[in-house]
């Protein structure tokens, strides 16, 4: 299964590949690009996380994840809903958000625990 390697702005490398926009990890290691629109449409703005990208994320899953690692961004710009929170809560996911250079360490450290994990990541501010 493939980690995150590094991330600087704007970008974030997952495996062998560079990613030049936000990402979403599914379950099985799948990148997908981060559908920020579900956001956008309910808030006006991308850098609220809304529980329409959470449900979008766990349809990309073959299996519900032990736990959702969203990266905040460089500087943590990103926030993560309470509906989003709720969600998860109600779904029994353990919800991680922490600044996106820390998000990737922790899901790498989640993944060798043997932890199905899942991932929002957000590339820039």
């Amino acid at each position: 299964m493939a980690e995150f390697e590094d991330t600087g702005f704007g970008w974030v490398k997952y495996g062998s590949e560079r990613y030049d926009h936000d990402i979403y990890v599914d379950t099985e290691g799948n990148v997908h690009r981060r559908e920020k629109n579900l956001s956008r449409q309910k808030f006006g703005t991308s850098h609220r996380l809304s529980a329409d990208e959470i449900e979008r994320l766990l349809e990309l899953c073959d299996e519900e994840p032990d736990v959702i690692v969203v990266g905040t961004g460089q500087n943590g710009v990103l926030t993560v809903t309470d509906e989003a929170r709720e969600l998860c809560e109600e779904r029994g996911i353990e919800l991680v958000d922490l600044r996106t250079p820390e998000a990737i360490e922790r899901f790498n450290e989640l993944k060798e625990e043997g932890k199905r994990v899942a991932a929002i990541i957000h590339t820039t501010c």
